[in-house]
């Protein structure tokens, strides 16, 4: 078997969003494209500093989930004219 079918849970730019969200208890750590599994340990590390403290971990504060919004984005994928409504 030479093909693979499924979803890929990706953002705009490539980059995952680790923040919280405008609802109160609910948290993201997602869109992380192929590196997820990779990326498991450090993640978890960073989601766990936004779960306790209510701050973001300062290696994960570009992954946030307004940064389209403010044109802060972390890769150049995505970026088109008007990335706000990527």
């Amino acid at each position: 078997l030479r093909m693979w079918g499924g979803v890929m849970d990706m953002s705009m730019d490539g980059s995952p969003f680790i923040d919280r969200t405008h609802v109160e208890g609910l948290y993201l750590n997602a869109g992380w494209c192929y590196g997820g599994f990779k990326a498991t340990p450090a993640s978890g590390y960073c989601y766990a500093h936004l779960l306790a403290t209510g701050q973001s971990h300062e290696t994960a504060r570009s992954f946030r989930l307004d940064r389209f919004r403010l044109g802060a984005m972390i890769d150049e994928k995505g970026v088109g004219a008007q990335p706000n409504l990527h």
